[in-house]
C-alpha cells in the first residue's frame, strides 16, 4: 500500500494530455450538474494536475490523483500519485481508538459485574463483537483503498491512451 509514483507512458504530447484531461474535468464539484458529462473535478495546469473522480464528493476522505506530466523523446511520461496511506492510517487510528477500548471496557464489565451470572457469556460475546468489528473495518478499508487506487490508475491510463510502466 505504498504511495510511490506510478508512471504512465503514452505517445500523446503533454499538450494533448492536458486537452484530454480538461475536456473531461471541471474545476469545481458544483459545476458537474451544469456541464457536459465529466469524469473528474480539480485543477489542471500545463505540467501537473490534481483531480478527483466525480464519484467522490469534495468532503469524502478519498485522496486526489496527483500527476506530473514530463515530456520525453517520442513519448510522454505521466507520474501519478494517489496517497492512500494517510487515509488508511487515519481510519485505523479512528477505529482502533474507539471500538477496541469499548470492547475492552465491556469485557471487563462482563467479568467484574456480570461474573457468575447467566448474562456473562452475552457480555463476552458483545465485547468480542466490538473487537472483531474494529479489525474487520480496518481490513475492509485497506482493501477498498487499494482497489480504489488500482481502478483510478487504470481509468486514467485508458483516458490518456497509455500503459503503466512496472
Amino acid at each position: 500500500m505504498n504511495s510511490n509514483f506510478s508512471t504512465i507512458e503514452t505517445l500523446l504530447t503533454p499538450k494533448e494530455i492536458v486537452e484530454k484531461l480538461k475536456s473531461i474535468t471541471v474545476t469545481d464539484f458544483a459545476q458537474i450538474h451544469h456541464s457536459l458529462p465529466v469524469s473528474y473535478y480539480g485543477d489542471i495546469t500545463s505540467h501537473s494536475f490534481t483531480i478527483k473522480n466525480v464519484r467522490y464528493s469534495p468532503y469524502s476522505s478519498v485522496p486526489p490523483i496527483e500527476g506530473e506530466i514530463v515530456e520525453g523523446i517520442n513519448k510522454t511520461l505521466v507520474k501519478v500519485k494517489m496517497n492512500i496511506n494517510e487515509h488508511y492510517r487515519l481510519s485505523k487510528k479512528m477505529y482502533y481508538s474507539t471500538l477496541l477500548p469499548i470492547g475492552v471496557i465491556i469485557l471487563l464489565l462482563s467479568a467484574l459485574v456480570l461474573g457468575g451470572t447467566e448474562y456473562q457469556l452475552q457480555g463476552y460475546l458483545f465485547s468480542g463483537a466490538f473487537i472483531l468489528v474494529a479489525f474487520a473495518i480496518v481490513l475492509i478499508t485497506k482493501a477498498s483503498l487499494i482497489n480504489m487506487k488500482k481502478r483510478g490508475l487504470k481509468e486514467l491510463t485508458d483516458i490518456i491512451d497509455g500503459h503503466l510502466i512496472p
